[in-house]
C-alpha cells in the first residue's frame, strides 16, 4: 500500500520543482535525482519508480534483477507527467533472471543475456520498444528463456533461438527472427519487410491479425489458426510443413482497422486498431472474442499505462492564497 500512495506525490513534486525524483523500493523508499545513482543503488529484486522523462543510463550495461515501472509512453494518458522514455540502447546480461518492465518506452535497442549465462523469465508488459529486442546473446543452441512480451509495441524481434516465449496482445511493427516452440496469441503484426519470419520453427500462432505483408523463410512445422490475414495464407495448406484452421484471408488492409493515418505498417498513436466495424475478425478468435489485441476477457487497454495510480493532469495555482498554493491532482488506476 505505501508504494501506491507515495508514488504519484512523487511524481506532483516532479511536475512542481522540475527535478526527475526516481523511486527505488524494496519495503521502504529511497529518493533519487539521478537515475544511475538509483541503479547503483538498488539491490537485486528492488523495484525502481521512472517519472516521465527522457533519461540517458550508464553505464548501459546492467547485471541484476530489477523491476522497472514507468508512468507509461501514449501521449493521452502522460501529458500530466510526460512519457517515460529511456534513451539509452541498454544490455541486460545473464544476472538480471526475473526482471519486469512496464510503462516505459525504450527509443532504442534492448539486449538481454550474456555469452553462456540466458537472462531467463522476463517480461515486459506495457512497453514500447522503437528498435530491435534482442531476447539472447547468442544462437549457439536453443534455451527455453521463458520470455514473456504482453500489451506492448514492437519492432523487430530476435530470439537467437530462444524457445517457449509468449507473445501477446502486442503490435509488432518488424520481422520474427530465430523463434522456436513459442507462442503468438492475439497479436497484431505490421509489417513491410520481404519476411515477416524468419527461421521460426515449431511456434503456434493463433488470433492474430496479419494485416500487411507476411512473407517466410527457413520456417517450418508452425500451426497458424483463427488468424486474420488482408491477403492469401503465407503457406500452401497442401505442400508445407505448417498446418493451422479457422483462418480467415482475403479480407484487405483497408478492411481491418478502425482508423489508419498514413499505413499499416507504421505505428501512430493516432492510430484505432480496433477492428472496422463489419471486419470479419469481430467475434472470430478462438475464445470468441475478437481477433487482435483488443480480444481475450483482459484485451490491450487503452494507453498501455502500468498498474498503480497514475496522474493524469494536475492543476497548480500560480500564487499562494492564504498561505497556501492551490494544487488539483487527477489520479486514474488501471483495473489491472
Amino acid at each position: 500500500m505505501k508504494k501506491l500512495i507515495l508514488l504519484p506525490f512523487i511524481f506532483v513534486a516532479t511536475l512542481i520543482y522540475a527535478q526527475p525524483r526516481i523511486v527505488v523500493q524494496n519495503g521502504s523508499a529511497s529518493v533519487y535525482t539521478n537515475i544511475n545513482d538509483a541503479i547503483l543503488a538498488a539491490n537485486s529484486g528492488d523495484t525502481i519508480y521512472l517519472p516521465g522523462g527522457g533519461f540517458n543510463i550508464s553505464p548501459v550495461t546492467i547485471d541484476k534483477t530489477l523491476h522497472w515501472v514507468g508512468v507509461g509512453h501514449y501521449p493521452d494518458s502522460t501529458s500530466a507527467t510526460k512519457a517515460t522514455r529511456i534513451i539509452t540502447s541498454l544490455v541486460f546480461t545473464g544476472n538480471c533472471d526475473n526482471s519486469t518492465f512496464e510503462g516505459i518506452y525504450f527509443t532504442n535497442s534492448l539486449s538481454f543475456g550474456s555469452s553462456g549465462n540466458d537472462a531467463m523469465n522476463i517480461s515486459i508488459k506495457r512497453c514500447r520498444v522503437g528498435s530491435t529486442l534482442n531476447l539472447r546473446a547468442s544462437s549457439s543452441d536453443t534455451v527455453a528463456t521463458n520470455f514473456v512480451i504482453s500489451e506492448s509495441v514492437m519492432s523487430t524481434l530476435n530470439a537467437y533461438n530462444a524457445s517457449n516465449c509468449l507473445i501477446e496482445k502486442s503490435m509488432l511493427f518488424g520481422g520474427l527472427n530465430n523463434f522456436h516452440q513459442s507462442f503468438f496469441d492475439h497479436n497484431n503484426f505490421n509489417y513491410s519487410g520481404s519476411y515477416l519470419l524468419t527461421y521460426v520453427n515449431g511456434c503456434l500462432f493463433k488470433n492474430n491479425i496479419f494485416s500487411y505483408y507476411y512473407g517466410m523463410r527457413y520456417t517450418e512445422s508452425c500451426e497458424f489458426s483463427y488468424n486474420l490475414y488482408s491477403g492469401a495464407l503465407p503457406y500452401n495448406p497442401e505442400t508445407s510443413t505448417h498446418t493451422g484452421t479457422n483462418n480467415i484471408t482475403d479480407v484487405g488492409g483497408d478492411n481491418i482497422y478502425t482508423t489508419i493515418t498514413g499505413t499499416n505498417y507504421s505505428f501512430s498513436y493516432d492510430n484505432d486498431y480496433k477492428l472496422k466495424t463489419g471486419c470479419p475478425g469481430i467475434g472470430a478468435a478462438e475464445d470468441g472474442t475478437d481477433i487482435g489485441v483488443y480480444g481475450t476477457l483482459l484485451p490491450y487497454k487503452e494507453g498501455a499505462v502500468p498498474y498503480y495510480p497514475h496522474i493524469r493532469s494536475v492543476s497548480v495555482d500560480s500564487e499562494a492564497s492564504g498561505g497556501q498554493l492551490g494544487v488539483q491532482i487527477t489520479v486514474a488506476a488501471q483495473e489491472r
